[in-house]
């Protein structure tokens, strides 16, 4: 009987299966992943919190079978009618500096139950360390400062994320951690302990340390089936691996050849889609202009396209005088990625334009009176 079995419960496995089951797929659907039932990842840093997709009812309404369990090996298939789809996704990056037993990570539902029991079991005005102020980073200090405690932030950078937002724009966002009260650090850390860390020679006391450096591709699995790996599990634009034509990969772990490692929700989804396609038969839509988004402080912040391709940034001042928003353009002049805060619907209009190839002039894109249905109008004209 036809089968698919996909390992890793996160959005990209989890948005595969319900992808299969919408488009009424007659054959065994398998979902292995260790952590059991299948669960969002943006909420942990932004809230501590697990939120699963769906209930565990939907799962044996719909025949899908959930199993909890680590998957170490699996044989390639090589009928035609069954498929093995590795979504294994990111494991964190580890420090290299001694006492890392004492630093706490934020990848999991575990680590975020984790750290909010510490955070709600400890006095109020507690004292966190943050190591690393990218995207988990910058989420997890803001709430763990929503929730009372005293925050250090470390970076070895003034302008965290400037790949993803650019430059302007992220050094405006590192620098609002200051204006919430939370200490920023620049520097390298050098060792850690028990209530303490190391950093540019300074000692750091906290009762709290939090590592998020980063993540790396999880090949584990991938590795021993011996699948082709460089920066990620290579797939091809249907998602099919480079070794092998029915195991297909999706999601943070994967990589088109020819093109970047995505890692990012809405990128996991696609993926799922393609491979939905793939097993099924059918067309897929390609992946669409990137799409990222965050949530710290009290801010929205949004950036879409790629601002490793922008040569020039044009900026978009508020009624304060403060960015807003940030346009990248590269080479040719053309429109390749912005980045905003609390900017509505301008993340959506700029997709559209990055797609449609349409650059609007500077003076449009710096004149704050031009929102976001008006961004680009001439070129309906």
């Amino acid at each position: 009987m036809p089968s698919v079995h996909i390992v890793g419960g996160g959005v990209a496995g989890f948005t595969l299966a319900r992808e299969l089951v919408s488009k009424g797929y007659a054959g065994n659907i398998k979902i292995s992943d260790p952590e059991g039932l299948p669960y969002d990842r943006p909420p942990l840093s932004k809230s501590l919190q697990r939120e699963y997709f769906v209930p565990p009812a939907w799962f044996e309404q719909h025949g899908v079978s959930l199993i909890q369990e680590q998957v170490t090996e699996l044989i390639a298939p090589t009928a035609e009618d069954e498929w093995v789809v590795l979504a294994t996704g990111t494991t964190p990056k580890k420090l290299q500096v001694p006492g890392t037993e004492h630093i706490r990570s934020l990848h999991t539902a575990t680590d975020a139950a984790d750290l909010s029991a510490a955070l709600e079991d400890g006095m109020f005005g507690q004292r966190v360390l943050v190591i690393g102020a990218g995207l988990v980073g910058a989420e997890f200090a803001a709430t763990a400062k929503m929730l009372g405690a005293q925050v250090t932030l470390v970076s070895n950078s003034e302008a965290p994320l400037s790949n993803v937002l650019g430059v302007e724009m992220a050094a405006v966002l590192h620098a609002e951690h200051s204006r919430h009260g939370i200490t920023v650090l620049s520097g390298e850390l050098a060792e850690a302990g028990a209530g303490y860390a190391v950093v540019g020679g300074q000692r750091i006391e906290a009762e709290i340390l939090v590592a998020a450096i980063g993540v790396e591709p999880e090949t584990t699995l991938a590795q021993a089936m011996g699948l082709e790996i460089n920066d990620g599990i290579l797939v091809d634009d249907q998602q099919r691996t480079t070794t092998y034509r029915q195991v297909l990969a999706i999601g943070d772990g994967a990589r088109m050849t020819q093109r970047s490692r995505a890692v990012h929700w809405e990128a996991a989804m696609e993926d799922a889609a393609i491979a939905a396609a793939t097993i099924m038969g059918g067309d897929a839509r390609p992946h669409s202009v990137p799409w990222f988004w965050s949530d710290r402080h009290d801010s929205h912040i949004e950036a879409v396209g790629d601002f490793t391709r922008a040569t020039q940034h044009v900026s978009r001042l508020n009624r304060r005088g403060q960015l807003q928003v940030l346009f990248g353009l590269n080479e040719a002049g053309n429109l390749v990625a912005a980045s905003m805060i609390d900017g509505g619907q301008m993340s959506k209009a700029v997709k559209r334009l990055i797609a449609r190839g349409y650059t609007p002039s500077i003076e449009e894109l710096q004149d704050s009176s031009v929102g976001p249905r008006d961004l680009g109008r001439q070129e309906k004209a």
